[in-house]
């Protein structure tokens, strides 16, 4: 009996171990493959061959640890290559908001302020004390906005339409309640608007456009070519900046992969 019971104990093993020798020939193509699209610099069609392994041979621990190894460096050369494009790109976005900011003023105060904003010249508030003006900004971060200064009777705004001439019109909402300023000539009602790289095109398709806040009332803002001028001048900014910011994070989280990557290789 024991004699039995030890001849079917090894006849088991040596059917075990040439199961699993079939199992390792049988991912072997598939890590093959991943090799290969590797070397090629195929890295998704890489990263689905080992994905294939892990899903279809489970039981091949070799080939599956293989592939593992593998994976490091598919992922590891994969974040490379994204940094290195993210790199070129960021380049070219900061170069391109650092010449159109050239051509904007730029007020921060840092005492009180952590991020600047960029508006055009004629723009500033000791050039239009007492008066009802449009000013289009974008801070360092790209967020684009316009800001309505009404002198007069409340509005309590919450709207600002753009309207062209064949009857069209584009609406911006109010990103916060009205900011009320009152002296001793008068009342100004200050009130931010989310703006978007579209409007700029919009108002700038147009001759001519009128621009309307509308609260509790409506009331016309004056906005003339010149003004039409620097709220292009500063979506153009807005979004080299934000393009900027935003690859940035990306270079940032490519860096952290990388790094994870490389520690996990060792």
């Amino acid at each position: 009996m024991k004699i039995r019971h030890f001849i079917l104990t090894l006849a088991i093993g040596f059917t075990l171990a040439n199961c699993a020798e079939d199992v390792e020939k049988l991912a072997k193509p598939y890590l093959d493959r991943a090799q290969q699209s590797y070397a090629n610099n195929q890295y998704a069609l890489a990263k689905l061959q080992i994905d294939s392994i892990k899903q279809l041979y489970p039981k091949a621990f070799d080939t599956r640890s293989q592939a593992q190894a593998l994976l490091i460096e598919v992922e590891l050369a994969e974040a490379n290559t994204s940094k290195c494009y993210t790199d070129s790109l960021l380049a070219i976005a900061q170069e391109k908001a650092t010449t159109l900011a050239a051509t904007l003023y730029f007020d921060k105060d840092v005492r009180y302020q952590d991020i600047g904003t960029y508006y055009a010249s004629r723009h500033r508030t000791e050039k239009n004390v007492d008066k009802s003006y449009l000013r289009p900004q974008t801070d360092e971060r790209g967020v684009f906005t316009i800001t309505a200064f009404y002198r007069g009777r409340a509005i309590g705004a919450h709207t600002l339409r753009f309207t062209a001439p064949d009857g069209s019109y584009v609406d911006l909402p109010a990103t916060a309640e009205p900011y009320i300023m009152s002296d001793a000539t008068g009342r100004t009602e200050r009130t931010d608007f989310a703006a978007t790289p579209e409007v700029a095109h919009f108002v700038g398709a147009h001759t001519t456009i009128t621009a309307t806040l509308i609260g509790e009332r409506k009331a016309q803002i004056p906005f003339a070519k010149t003004d039409a001028q620097a709220l292009a001048q500063v979506a153009d900014l807005a979004s080299a900046l934000k393009a900027s910011t935003e690859l940035q994070a990306a270079q940032q989280e490519l860096t952290r992969r990388i790094t994870f990557y490389e520690q996990r290789r060792k």
